[in-house]
């Protein structure tokens, strides 16, 4: 097979409304300030070029920033390379695939639903292609199921990682439920790192909850909008 792995944009329909409507907003501002009072019209310009920006700010990120910190996320994990590795809500295996060129004596596995509203053609197909583009398929499974209820016995993985997937559940009882089983699935001794951009500190109190050693990161700015990166470790009993 010949390319290069595509792992599209994320939340697609929002980037597209903003590249759409923002200089849409623009174009009317300019051409309404005749007929409509000059702090509607300067409104309209302003609001559509910050949607502007933000269509641009979140396809670089999408393209670029987030292979930079997903990079680093799996680098700071330190692997020997003979770990289990679970990605939650792997999308078409960008994380997915950083983690599993880590790991040349060992596996990782990516769980998602597979919804395309989080990302353009998420599909458990596209993650497929692009691990075998990427020479890496014969250490990657790919499985479809729910991070509510993972579908792994106990202590599982010894490591799991995370990008951009838990704050797209509904609620924060369905959110802490994923993070609780993320935990369950960790190894003893097994280490975690969860990338979002919401929701990261209720994530590291129900992990420390849990009974992990939990520490957040700080505001990292290479994303937009920016995240936060909880990592922890699971004691041995």
């Amino acid at each position: 097979m010949q390319g290069k792995p595509r792992f599209g944009i994320d939340a697609p329909t929002l980037v597209l409304g903003f590249a759409i409507g923002g200089p849409l907003l623009v174009v009317l501002g300019c051409t309404a300030n005749r007929i409509l009072p000059p702090a509607l019209t300067g409104t309209m310009i302003a609001t559509g070029a910050i949607m502007a920006a933000e269509a641009i700010l979140m396809t670089l990120s999408s393209l670029y920033g987030k292979r930079i910190l997903l990079r680093r996320m799996v680098d700071s994990l330190a692997l020997r390379g003979d770990e289990q590795a679970l990605d939650v809500g792997c999308g078409r295996g960008m994380l997915l695939l950083e983690t599993a060129g880590h790991l040349p004596r060992g596996r990782t596995t990516g769980l998602d639903l597979w919804s395309t509203r989080d990302q353009s053609g998420n599909a458990a197909e596209a993650t497929a292609r692009n691990a075998e583009l990427a020479g890496l398929r014969e250490r990657v499974q790919i499985d479809t199921g729910d991070m509510r209820q993972l579908p792994y016995a106990d202590a599982s993985f010894d490591v799991i990682v995370s990008s951009l997937a838990i704050h797209n559940l509904p609620t924060e009882t369905d959110r802490e439920q994923a993070v609780r089983e993320i935990a369950r699935v960790l190894k003893p001794g097994g280490r975690l790192a969860l990338l979002d951009f919401r929701h990261t500190a209720h994530y590291a109190q129900t992990l420390r909850e849990a009974g992990l050693d939990v520490q957040r990161s700080w505001p990292l700015f290479l994303m937009f909008p920016w995240v936060w990166i909880v990592r922890g470790s699971k004691a041995r009993p």
